[in-house]
């Protein structure tokens, strides 16, 4: 299993409202890097159309509020993996997040995949930051 870790990033918003936030899978369509051409909800999935990658749909599988929230594909996809957002609360004002990518990636998949999701989940922590910041 490849472990793949976004940076981390402290945010001015307890871990509960963080939490909430990205709980409310609309509020992703924020998140997305560029070349997400479309993002919509369906049901619990969020179906995001990646350029060159194709249609990825995914849902939240578990949560422990409020410091994990694990989503996983619902479709079809090259390879297993999940998406965790794991939050720290620093204060009642004040939590940290991290997404982690758990990917079982074979040796051509991990040469051609691996900068994609990193880039896929540092620009959301990025974007999440300055968002709630």
């Amino acid at each position: 299993m490849d472990v793949i870790k976004s940076n981390s990033v402290t945010i001015n918003q307890s871990a509960s409202d963080l939490f909430n936030f990205l709980m409310d899978l609309p509020n992703f369509e924020k998140l997305m890097p560029d070349n997400v051409k479309s993002f919509e909800v369906l049901d619990e999935n969020a179906v995001i159309y990646i350029s060159g990658l194709g249609e990825l749909k995914l849902a939240i599988i578990h949560t422990l509020k409020p410091s994990l929230i694990s989503m996983a594909p619902q479709n079809k996809v090259p390879f297993k993996f999940d998406i965790q957002w794991n939050i720290k609360e620093l204060s009642s004002h004040q939590s940290e997040v991290m997404a982690t990518i758990n990917a079982e990636l074979n040796m051509m998949m991990k040469l051609m995949a691996e900068k994609p999701l990193q880039d896929f989940i540092n620009i959301q922590i990025h974007k999440l930051s300055l968002l709630l910041t």
